[in-house]
């Protein structure tokens, strides 16, 4: 593999680039093909079987590299060999990111690690990951600027067009350029609203058919600023879903039609993550 490839696992408290180690020789990673998880049901009187339900089950992905010892010495190689067992075990969940890939994460469990030596001073690792997710995310948010050369790639489905995620309209397209549909039972979605309403301001995704209604008035000159957080509406910080209609906002891949009705000088904000197979 390249040598200029890098990869990184991001733990909750800092990101630790594995590859920054003049004694690590980064031989594979293979990232698993997504492995489909279907249920079907079965009639009596009917040929073969019925699709019910289709999703994607945890893939894995391993690494493979070798390891020199830094004092030439076997004792030195059991010393690399904890710290690896210590770096992998550190916590349960962790992402993993790499540089091929460089505006994907993969949400990771550590399943085992094998070892073999290679010589008096080299051993060579196969790390064993789950990718338990079932897919990888973008590392930046829709609200994040878009740097196709950073955070952001071509291959994650981004188009020439200029998709907003921020509009100050009624009516306009918000754009999932992902493989999977944002469902915000699962999936992180935050939608923020403000404008002037006398009630029933409603969020409806004509795509999906999806409405979310907030019956009492909304007034942002009066300082106040309706978010949907997942699952959760909340009136300035405070959760106010008695006051709606308990709908969800799904966001399916591609373009999503949305229309904001019964409210005037409206600004509305979308900040997501688009998911892949």
């Amino acid at each position: 593999m390249n040598e200029k490839t890098r990869v990184y696992l991001a733990f909750s408290d800092e990101i630790v680039e594995l590859t920054n180690n003049s004694y690590l020789r980064l031989i594979d990673i293979n990232i698993g093909m997504p492995v489909a998880k279907n249920e079907f049901v079965e009639f009596s009187d009917t040929n073969g079987k019925r699709l019910s339900n289709s999703s994607f089950d945890a893939f894995p992905i391993t690494l493979s590299f070798d390891i020199r010892s830094r004092e030439q010495s076997m004792f030195d190689l059991v010393l690399q060999k904890t710290e690896l067992r210590e770096l992998f075990t550190r916590e349960p969940e962790f992402y993993l990111i790499y540089s091929k890939e460089p505006g994907k994460k993969y949400r990771v469990v550590y399943d085992s690690i094998d070892d073999e030596r290679k010589g008096a001073i080299y051993t060579r690792y196969t790390v064993n990951l789950e990718a338990i997710k079932g897919y990888s995310e973008s590392i930046a948010t829709t609200l994040t600027d878009f740097n196709l050369e950073e955070e952001w790639q071509f291959s994650q489905g981004l188009v020439a067009e200029d998709y907003k995620y921020t509009h100050q309209t009624s009516h306009f397209i918000i754009y999932n350029a992902g493989s999977f549909e944002i469902d915000p039972r699962e999936h992180y979605l935050r939608i923020v609203l403000e404008g002037e309403s006398e009630g029933n301001v409603t969020i409806f995704n004509k795509t999906t058919g999806d409405r979310f209604i907030y019956y009492p008035s909304l007034s942002t000159n009066l300082g106040q600023t309706l978010v949907l957080d997942g699952v959760i509406p909340k009136l300035n910080g405070v959760s106010c879903g008695i006051n709606t209609n308990h709908g969800l906002i799904n966001l399916v891949e591609g373009a999503n039609e949305i229309e904001i009705q019964n409210i005037t000088r409206v600004k509305s904000s979308w900040d997501f993550r688009f998911l892949y197979k």
